[in-house]
């Protein structure tokens, strides 16, 4: 990508194969939670062990999309980082109507950690229990964070939602947890800042310094 495209073309370039051979709208959501969270996390999620990667979107989802374990590394002073659970919550196009869906679909999540809701899946109740056991057996380091993944940023009203969402999670789950949003734009910047550290030219010059 040059440094001249813009985000419009950017995005329609990114979308081709989202929309390639014209998906349901379901399978549209599936092509773009999946691709988005990739991109975001930086990982192939065919290579992505099966025991930190879980695909829930779908009937008793209990609103999980997708679940991505990020294991802590050591640090420099040899002290294991905290783990985390990224709960992700994707919206493509026109399914993100506003502040109401994102506390509608919070609200959803929330309940189903909770413990609320048990009109589940096989495959979601078996990550809710793997989720119980990590935030009964948690540190401070560790977290448990929910994912608003849109095709277009947040206003600044959903923003204020997603913070509102924040307290409401840790007054009922812990102060673990927490809340992100990412949308296609971010993967955009992402790029040009990449783009622009390696159009950086770096020249070697030998000489005689004198003080």
């Amino acid at each position: 990508m040059t440094k001249n495209l813009t985000f419009e073309a950017f995005e329609s370039e990114w979308l081709i194969d989202i929309l390639e051979n014209d998906p349901s709208s379901t399978e549209k959501g599936h092509r773009f939670s999946k691709k988005l969270v990739g991109q975001w996390f930086d990982f192939d999620s065919d290579s992505v062990s099966p025991d930190d990667i879980v695909f829930c979107d779908g009937a008793g989802d209990g609103g999980i999309d997708i679940a991505y374990l990020q294991r802590g590394d050591d640090d420099e002073e040899n002290q294991k980082e905290g783990d985390t659970w990224y709960l992700v919550q994707s919206k493509y196009g026109k399914a993100l109507q506003g502040t109401n869906t994102l506390l509608q679909e919070a609200q959803k999540l929330i309940d189903t950690l909770d413990g609320k809701r048990t009109n589940l899946s096989s495959l979601t109740e078996n990550l809710i229990n793997r989720l119980k056991t990590f935030r009964t057996s948690s540190s401070n380091k560790d977290r448990v964070v929910l994912v608003f993944a849109t095709q277009r940023p947040l206003t600044d009203d959903e923003k204020r939602a997603v913070q509102d969402i924040k307290a409401m999670g840790k007054s009922r789950l812990g102060l673990n947890f927490d809340t992100e949003s990412i949308s296609l734009e971010n993967i955009y910047q992402r790029i040009l800042e990449t783009t622009k550290a390696s159009n950086t030219v770096k020249i070697n010059i030998t000489a005689h310094l004198v003080p």
